[in-house]
């Protein structure tokens, strides 16, 4: 395998686009006064929304960049052609699967409305349907495990830091926080950017020995809040977190977060991602994502409580109900049964 220093480019970093679409993108962003008519749909977008938009348009700068980098001097609308789409969808395929791509074309698509509002881009938003409706997703049900399992992986996990010796740089510690991460989603599967946003000071409440914490609007990608008061069986795996183990990590640093690295810094949403994976492979030999730990979540009640699929909605933080029923309601599944007896046994 070469050298990361001679792979292909992916994405363009945006500090390398070209000056008009930067600059169209930064005015897009602008807050725009209640009395202005104009006001651009966008203008009220979510972080997360941005970068559904950003990520696809720095995959298609950097195909371009690649393969016609001419065209990166020509204005947005008139490199977003259908020729140059289909070489897009063509070098995205050698790398990534359908439903990738239709998700590089949708964030496409949203950026060349943004970009050019009096363009008609109906033929790239005809493609990406097209696509989408061929577009299969990965099965996944085979990877995932349910929450009793991540639950007991991540127990063991903080039990065996504890009763480990102690080791340089501060392994037991991190490893113990690991646990609790996982123990904690599994139990209360939020996003990634929720998680990482978790502060002791602001956002967990002790009062006693009940331990809850609690999530604001603007922690969550559906702008709703949300509490968790923590199972007495993981509370004091918890306390001992924030009176032990944190403070190590932390050492001489002053930090709110949460979730800290061995530097005493904050972890972010990426780093807490790549958490999950490397205990979930080293454990049971398939990575999980976080987003894996949601479908878990929704599946479990789905086998146990197939009456009961509709509080997934609120477990997951849904808007719409709809969206729990078509990407998680495994309750007809014969997979899902069979994976169910086999999880506890004749």
């Amino acid at each position: 395998m070469k050298p990361d220093l001679y792979r292909p480019l992916k994405h363009l970093p945006k500090e390398q686009w070209p000056a008009d679409d930067r600059l169209r993108f930064e005015l897009a962003r602008q807050p725009r006064d209640i009395f202005d008519e104009a006001a651009a749909p966008c203008s009220n977008w979510s972080e997360g929304t941005w970068r559904r938009v950003e990520t696809p348009y720095r995959r298609w700068l950097g195909f371009l960049a690649l393969k016609h980098p001419a065209d990166l001097l020509l204005h947005a609308e008139d490199r977003i052609t259908p020729e140059r789409v289909k070489g897009f969808v063509e070098h995205l395929a050698e790398v990534v699967r359908d439903t990738t791509i239709v998700v590089n074309l949708e964030g496409l698509l949203m950026a060349a409305r943004l970009l050019a509002p009096s363009e008609d881009f109906g033929w790239l938003a005809a493609l990406k349907n097209r696509l989408a409706a061929k577009a299969r997703p990965m099965e996944r049900l085979s990877k995932l495990k349910m929450p009793w399992e991540t639950l007991a992986l991540g127990q063991s996990l903080m039990d065996g830091a504890m009763k480990a010796p102690t080791r340089d740089h501060l392994l037991n510690e991190i490893e113990y926080r690991d646990g609790l991460v996982l123990a904690l989603l599994s139990l209360w599967p939020i996003r990634r950017r929720s998680m990482a946003a978790l502060s002791v000071g602001r956002h967990i409440v002790r009062r006693g020995d009940t331990l809850t914490i609690n999530l604001f609007g603007a922690d969550t990608k559906t702008g709703r809040s949300d509490s968790f008061v923590v199972p007495a069986k993981l509370s004091p795996y918890m306390v001992h977190y924030l009176d032990v183990m944190r403070p190590r990590l932390l050492g001489s640093r002053r930090n709110d977060a949460l979730w800290v690295s061995h530097r005493g810094r904050e972890l972010t949403a990426g780093a807490i991602y790549l958490i999950i994976r490397r205990h979930t492979l080293q454990h049971f030999g398939t990575s999980m994502s976080m987003h894996d730990f949601r479908r878990a979540a929704a599946t479990s009640l789905a086998i146990e409580a197939p009456d009961k699929i509709g509080l997934a909605t609120g477990v997951l933080q849904h808007a719409n109900p709809d969206t729990t029923g078509r990407h998680y309601n495994l309750a007809g599944s014969a997979q899902a049964s069979r994976r169910f007896r086999e999880a506890v046994g004749p």
